[in-house]
């Protein structure tokens, strides 16, 4: 699930305009925009569980909408989220023609942004407050864009169905601006793809090879059993600037199953490189960043419990509790926190 896009912060003109009072709902955002209006799909989405473990959709499928809608499940307390500040939230997606789950993502902190979020998450966050639980009903189209439903590598959708997405917000951080989140790069700034002195792999790695774009096919080594601790390698070495804990990093990447050979995530797919601060991703991405140079291409192999999403957090995404998730990552360009 795709949340960041290229940053560009900007002065809200509107602070003043402040909605998210404590013990009701914002009904506008930070800049003073009206939230994204309920529907009737959206006001009739009820839950049980914990959003981003084991939330199940209790209310009755189908559950269809024709554009997005957002209702608050939940109050929350405080004030709503600004640009700049990062707030923690959890979601799970279900298919809304039957309920299915698709996705479930534990907690972790967000930073809040116009430009850096990509349409229905900026929708569900700009009237976030802490505590407060929200459904989303969107068309297939609004959520997954051009992507055909076969490419998403979940079962039995289709791009007539809607999805229903419940955020659950927790503690908000201090204003990034104030506190030295790093600023961002425009994409002309940016490398292409991996370049530099090329590495061999360590013995029993997954063999890379890149097309004329530079994009990975990554394949297993042969009856090789998958490494049980997390593993790092240089296929090739920049010679750029050197990543630092707390940077925001610029990659291309690419990851797959160990097991299957699956892809079940890719930027390049998605058509451009994602970015994020070293500290605000799992520790397979982290350790496989930081100490790095900008132009390197790394291979990450993750197990579910030494850099990975954990047991539990695979089989949401459904895969096995055991799997071994490998990444290989262009790095593109970063930008140093202050």
């Amino acid at each position: 699930m795709k949340l960041s896009r290229a940053l560009l912060p900007t002065a809200l003109a509107g602070a003043l305009l402040l909605s998210g009072c404590a013990g009701g709902s914002p009904t506008a955002d930070s800049a003073g925009a009206d939230c994204l209006a309920p529907g009737a799909a959206s006001k009739a989405v009820t839950v049980s569980g914990e959003t981003g473990s084991d939330l199940k959709l209790d209310s009755k499928t189908p559950v269809n909408a024709k554009e997005m809608q957002r209702s608050v499940l939940t109050e929350g307390e405080g004030d709503v989220v600004k640009e700049g500040e990062t707030i923690s939230v959890s979601m799970t997606m279900f298919n809304g023609a039957n309920g299915d789950v698709m996705q479930q993502l534990p907690a972790a902190p967000v930073p809040f942004s116009k430009d850096q979020l990509i349409g229905w998450a900026y929708e569900g966050f700009r009237c976030a407050v802490p505590g407060q639980q929200i459904a989303i009903v969107a068309p297939y189209a609004e959520m997954f864009g051009d992507t055909k439903a076969a490419d998403t590598g979940v079962s039995d959708l289709t791009e007539k169905d809607s999805i229903v997405l419940i955020m659950e917000f927790g503690e908000k951080g201090e204003d990034t601006g104030a506190t030295g989140e790093p600023g961002t790069l425009e994409p002309s700034e940016l490398l292409k793809k991996a370049e530099g002195t090329a590495k061999p792999a360590p013995e029993g790695f997954p063999t890379v090879k890149l097309d004329k774009d530079g994009a990975p096919t990554i394949t297993m080594p042969k009856d090789a059993k998958a490494p049980e601790k997390l593993e790092v390698a240089t296929l090739i070495e920049g010679d750029g600037e050197t990543v630092e804990p707390g940077d925001r990093v610029y990659v291309n990447y690419r990851g797959v199953i160990w097991r299957t050979g699956e892809e079940f995530d890719s930027s390049w797919k998605n058509g451009q490189p994602a970015n994020f601060t070293t500290t605000g991703v799992i520790g397979g991405f982290q350790k496989a960043l930081e100490g790095q140079k900008v132009g390197s291409q790394i291979i990450s192999v993750v197990p579910a419990e030494d850099g990975g999403y954990g047991a539990a957090g695979l089989e949401k995404m459904g895969h096995q509790p055991d799997d071994v998730m490998v990444f290989v990552l262009d790095i593109l360009g970063t930008v140093h926190a202050k």
